[in-house]
C-alpha cells in the first residue's frame, strides 16, 4: 500500500485478506470502521474466523493454497460487472 491509512475511510469496499486487522492492526482498522460508517462494505478472507470476521459483511474461509483463485475470480467479477472506478484506473494504473 502506497498511500495513508486515512484514505481507507474514503473506500467503498475493503478486502481483507489472511489478517485479522481489527485485532492486531486496531489504529489502522478505525478508518476501516470509518468508511462502514460511510457506507463501505468489509470483506474478509481468512481460514479463521476473527474480530475482523465479526465486524465484515462477507466473510470467506479459504483451505490453503485457493487464495490467488479466489482473487482471481474477483477481479473477472469486478471487470465482467464494471464494477470498478473507471476514471481512476484510467488515470493511475
Amino acid at each position: 500500500m502506497t498511500n495513508h491509512w486515512i484514505d481507507i475511510r474514503n473506500s467503498d469496499c475493503i478486502l481483507i485478506m489472511g489478517s485479522n486487522a481489527a485485532e492486531n492492526h486496531p489504529i489502522s482498522f478505525k478508518w476501516v470502521t470509518e468508511a462502514m460508517k460511510r457506507g463501505a462494505k468489509l470483506i474478509n478472507v481468512d481460514p479463521r474466523f476473527t474480530r475482523s470476521s465479526a465486524k465484515a459483511d462477507i466473510y470467506t474461509a479459504l483451505r490453503s493454497g485457493t487464495d490467488i483463485a479466489f482473487l482471481g475470480g474477483m477481479i473477472k467479477y469486478i471487470i465482467e460487472n464494471k464494477k470498478y472506478f473507471e476514471e481512476y484506473v484510467a488515470g493511475y494504473t
